[in-house]
């Protein structure tokens, strides 16, 4: 009798967790299907659905460890850090032998990078291991070369990204287009931690564009080793410094840019609006870049021709743009002399587009050339 009723008690539990356990309502509710709708949900930053899709992919199968992975990388893209990495353990710890698993954790401390400090430890960690598990696992290399490339470690990232594209699989294209990153990156050189941080950026703004003359192209050292200015009325950051001090615009007021936001107004490359504002955290766009390029080049030859010498040209130079644009005499200056071009194939200059951190800082450098600097 004490023999079954042991036997009773221990099935009870059982009992309990079959009643508990969620159960699917059709061919399609599978852990598998909801992990992918999830992984969708992510590529259109969907975190909150991601969020639901991961967990039914669990609730279906508590072993199931790529959702305990998804749930950490919707986590760690919504800033939820704690729940993100206790999902990656889980992932990790529920898929040890999977090298897609590893690679999943692994991705997750990737996407906490500005917030963990060993987020890179920790994400070689898990992708290495996934490599023990398969040295070709084509994942776990890919993310170690944007592990490596967020790292600022540019060449080893470009060595994973080749072997990606040479195995011309699913993540191919990505990893192509993040090994022609890396290699403009080299080729950019940026000199300084704030350089490398903005030649990862896929769009600049007022801001990053202040800190890149000022830091990469090293304005003040140009503006020191000029003579006194003449007819433009520039000077030189020693004269500046003697003048009325430079107005902060108001919504510069405390924000992290603001010294090199002061250097760019005090030297007359960029501009406060009418407003009072200087919009620091607005894209820069081509047409605006070749602008400043324009009044940078004006200051340092002190010629104030070049601000006009284009304007009205009979024939455009550029397929999208009419030499009456308003920025175009800076477009012209600029492909003029080789430092910003148009596509060779259609002629177009794309004024209104994006200006990512690599561009910029390879501008930069074609810049200094034009202005015969070295640093």
């Amino acid at each position: 009798m004490i023999k079954k009723n042991q036997l009773l008690l221990a099935f009870i539990p059982l009992l309990f967790l079959a009643s508990c356990a969620t159960k699917p309502e059709s061919d399609m509710d599978t852990p598998e299907y909801h992990y992918k709708a999830g992984m969708r949900a992510i590529e259109n930053e969907d975190y909150q659905q991601a969020i639901k899709s991961f967990q039914r992919s669990v609730d279906l199968d508590k072993k199931f460890a790529l959702g305990y992975g998804g749930l950490g990388l919707a986590h760690a893209h919504l800033g939820n850090n704690s729940q993100a990495k206790d999902n990656a353990s889980k992932c990790a710890s529920r898929g040890s032998k999977d090298p897609e698993a590893l690679a999943l954790s692994g991705q997750v401390w990737i996407t906490m990078r500005d917030s963990e400090k060993k987020w890179f430890k920790r994400a070689e960690d898990y992708l290495k291991k996934a490599l023990r598990r398969d040295k070709e696992h084509e994942g776990s290399q890919y993310w170690l070369g944007v592990a490596h490339l967020y790292n600022y470690q540019f060449d080893e990232a470009e060595s994973y990204f080749r072997k990606v594209v040479n195995k011309r699989g699913d993540y191919a294209g990505k990893a192509d287009s993040k090994w022609k990153l890396s290699q403009k990156i080299v080729r950019a050189m940026p000199g300084t931690p704030i350089g490398k941080k903005v030649a990862l950026k896929e769009k600049i703004n007022r801001a990053d564009l202040a800190v890149l003359f000022a830091e990469e192209l090293k304005i003040g050292v140009l503006f020191d080793r000029m003579p006194a200015a003449q007819s433009s009325g520039f000077q030189t950051p020693g004269q500046a410094a003697q003048e009325s001090r430079v107005v902060v615009p108001n919504d510069s007021k405390g924000h992290w840019a603001e010294t090199w936001i002061k250097d760019m107004i005090r030297y007359g490359i960029m501009n406060i609006e009418p407003d009072g504002n200087f919009y620091p955290d607005d894209n820069i766009n081509r047409a605006t870049y070749a602008m400043a390029v324009q009044r940078l080049l004006v200051v340092a030859t002190r010629d104030e021709s070049l601000e006009t010498r284009y304007f009205g040209e009979a024939q455009s130079r550029f397929s999208d743009v009419p030499s009456s644009h308003f920025a175009y005499n800076a477009m012209a200056l600029c492909a003029e002399r080789g430092i910003m071009q148009a596509d060779v194939i259609n002629g177009r200059f794309e004024p209104t587009g994006n200006v990512n951190g690599a561009d910029a800082l390879l501008i930069i450098r074609t810049l200094q050339t034009s202005l015969r600097m070295t640093f």
